[in-house]
């Protein structure tokens, strides 16, 4: 028995490459953090399209505290081990309607990080097979599988990301989630999802949890200590950010993103190829000349 998980649930992310269904937030928690985001949305309509991107947890406090709660690190400290880096947080948002779709990938593909890390989609709002809800292949989280690499796909814009070039999704399972819950699952699972053909919002975050001791195959990640300790230095130590929204925060995101471009998220430097990831270009969130 771990500190959150049993040993049939520990047992099936080791065979399968995941486990769904765990109750994370409360629903006092969970009120929070909806109050927070369309707090945010109504506040900052014009940052939404990189504010809720890529290392998002160095943006805002309250996306950190969803992230950090108890029950979600014993999760994943039952999955990892006690020395826990946070090492990236992204929403997943599809509007009533949209026709986003996220091919089959493993998020590992370009950058493997040995031990894997864990994926965390924490499910804000309920997730089902009608509002494109996260879908898996169980036991693919072995081996990285052929891949072909693509620009700008359907939301992840200022992104060059991995997806299978001859993806097997005969398999396949919904993984249909209550607000609240979570479903954990390998960073070397295959998995997508579909559009949202229903009237309701699908709101998600996915959180990436790294052991301390991890090394990348190319490479030097970083993240936020939130559990235990860091004996290995591995990874660059990144700050946590502040009550508010600030110009600070967004300076300290790109900084991050700059020092420590060569993740599992943007993949390995490639000759040519200009470093780029949403950001602010206007405004007072932008980058000052």
């Amino acid at each position: 028995m771990g500190k959150l998980l049993d040993e049939a649930e520990i047992a099936a992310f080791e065979r399968d490459g995941y486990v769904s269904g765990i109750p994370i937030l409360a629903p006092a928690e969970l009120e929070r953090l909806e109050r927070r985001l369309i707090d945010f949305e109504s506040r900052h309509p014009s940052e939404l399209g990189w504010a809720l991107d890529i290392k998002c947890n160095l943006l805002h406090d309250w996306v950190v505290a969803a992230g950090i709660s108890e029950r979600m690190l014993d999760a994943v400290e039952d999955l990892i081990g006690a020395n826990i880096f946070m090492t990236d947080a992204v929403f997943r948002i599809k509007e009533p309607g949209a026709a986003v779709v996220y091919d089959w990938h493993q998020d590992s593909a370009r950058i493997r990080v040995e031990p894997c890390f864990v994926i965390a989609y924490l499910s804000v709002s309920a997730a089902s097979a009608a509002n494109g809800c996260l879908q898996v292949v169980p036991g693919t989280h072995r081996a990285v599988q052929p891949f072909r690499v693509v620009e700008n796909s359907p939301g992840q814009p200022q992104r060059r990301v991995a997806r299978l070039a001859a993806p097997d999704s005969s398999r396949a399972r919904l993984l249909e989630l209550a607000a609240g819950e979570v479903a954990f699952f390998s960073g070397n699972l295959v998995h997508g999802s579909g559009p949202n053909r229903s009237a309701d919002r699908r709101i998600a975050i996915l959180y990436d949890y790294t052991a301390a001791h991890a090394r990348q195959s190319v490479g030097r990640g970083s993240g936020q200590l939130v559990r235990g300790r860091d004996d290995w230095h591995h990874f660059g130590h990144e700050p946590f950010p502040s009550p508010d929204f600030t110009p600070e925060s967004a300076a300290t995101r790109r900084r991050v993103l700059r020092d420590y471009p060569e993740n599992p998220l943007m993949g390995p430097r490639e000759p040519g190829i200009p470093l780029r990831f949403p950001d602010a270009t206007e405004g007072p969130y932008a980058e000052r000349a």
